[in-house]
């Protein structure tokens, strides 16, 4: 997307400096956004989804009242209409290791979701955004002055802040956040369902756009919502064998259903739990091996099938993280150098050229749509939401905070 600004305005994260001048505090400590509104036509409080305690569970997350927060300068508040759980937004509700040392309590989570603008702060006019618009936006806000940002390489930038982690979120009836970061979308391409989770859809994007599918044999190694969305867009771009693994029965069965539905005859889906040799199983789906491997679930048995699935010259696109910080490599010479494999380690979108590709996929036909498998009107749910997605019985869930769209 390309993005025009006010002189003097780079990006969502500039009005750090126009706070400096000033006088007051930084703009990273986000002060205004915690202050409520005053405008009469709108509602002075919300409902949220607020990590309250560094507890696990109901314990340490709460549905409440919280003040509507106020859009500082550079920034625009947003009406969501509709949002979706992530996996990071569980390990934050379970209160994993690898959130515990990053969110600060109390703290609005949630970062996938799509709404209307409802209000522009100081300094936050675009030509191409207006009142009652229906976007999306990029929750990962970027310093845009880092090497990794002037390099045209804002995903991995530096000093990265992620809405719904770092700063409050979008799991609540209004969000903030930064006017550069704000994708606008077309309901008749992106329906609110889908624009939920196109955060996500992102991730899948960016993990497959790292090497060309057309006519390739490609590995789905896990099939969460990600794993879901690559096989689709695997499909959409041509691919002339897919191989898809998990180790859980539902998701297994969850492929099937994609692939039957869909009359797919060269799709494989594999259940790891009932093949006594899983890479000689996903060899043989595949032809021989895989020209392209999708690693989705970071677990350590997961990357050495693909490195043993991978045919000589693959590529192998890595988003899966791991729960241990090291991994090992059962075969590190004959899997993987003496195969000249190319690895790519992917991070959340390309800041903005996977959003523009992704956007052009469903105007294709990229059909995510069935991967929702519940949906909620309202937030007070969430509990019970998580509990489906924890037992394995949801695949993705959206809740529509102020009623359906």
């Amino acid at each position: 997307m390309c993005a025009t600004t006010r002189p003097g305005i780079e990006d969502g994260n500039r009005k750090s400096e126009i706070v400096k001048k000033k006088k007051t505090k930084k703009a990273s400590a986000r002060p205004r956004s915690r202050l409520p509104i005053t405008d009469s036509r709108l509602p002075a409080r919300m409902t949220a989804v607020v990590k309250t305690k560094p507890l696990p569970g109901r314990e340490g997350t709460q549905v409440k009242s919280v003040p509507v927060p106020r859009a500082g300068p550079g920034e625009v508040l947003i009406r969501v209409l509709a949002t979706a759980v992530c996996g990071s937004d569980r390990h934050i509700y379970k209160w994993d290791e690898s959130m515990a040392t990053i969110v600060k309590p109390p703290r609005i989570y949630g970062h996938e979701f799509c709404g209307e603008i409802v209000r522009f702060g100081p300094e936050a006019e675009r030509q191409d955004l207006r009142e009652g618009l229906y976007v999306s936006a990029e929750m990962h806000v970027t310093c845009g002055h880092c090497r990794p940002c002037r390099t045209g390489q804002r995903h991995i930038c530096e000093n990265t802040r992620i809405l719904g982690v770092h700063e409050d979120g979008c799991f609540a009836q209004y969000v903030v956040v930064p006017a550069y970061n704000v994708i606008p979308l077309d309901r008749h391409v992106v329906p609110p369902r889908v624009g939920a989770f196109l955060d996500a859809l992102g991730n899948a994007v960016h993990t497959t756009q790292v090497a060309d599918l057309s006519g390739k044999s490609v590995a789905v190694l896990g099939y969460g919502p990600i794993g879901a969305m690559c096989a689709e867009i695997a499909r959409i771009s041509g691919a002339a064998r897919i191989a898809i693994t998990d180790v859980h029965a539902q998701a297994a069965a969850h492929a099937r259903r994609w692939a039957s539905s869909r009359r797919l005859s060269h799709v494989s889906v594999i259940d790891l739990t009932r093949t006594k040799d899983p890479a000689g199983s996903v060899r043989e789906a595949l032809g021989g091996g895989a020209d392209v491997v999708l690693e989705l679930s970071g677990a350590e048995a997961s990357i050495n099938l693909g490195l043993a699935v991978a045919r000589r010259g693959a590529t192998i696109s890595l988003l899966g993280i791991p729960k241990a910080r090291s991994v090992t490599i059962q075969d590190y010479t004959g899997c993987l150098i003496f195969k000249g494999l190319t690895l790519h380690a992917v991070i959340g979108r390309r800041i903005f050229e996977t959003w523009i590709k992704m956007l052009d996929l469903l105007r294709a036909g990229l059909d995510v749509e069935d991967i929702v498998t519940n949906e909620f009107e309202g937030l007070e749910s969430f509990h019970d939401a998580m509990a489906l997605l924890e037992s394995r019985q949801a695949m993705k869930i959206v809740f529509y905070p102020n009623g359906r769209p």
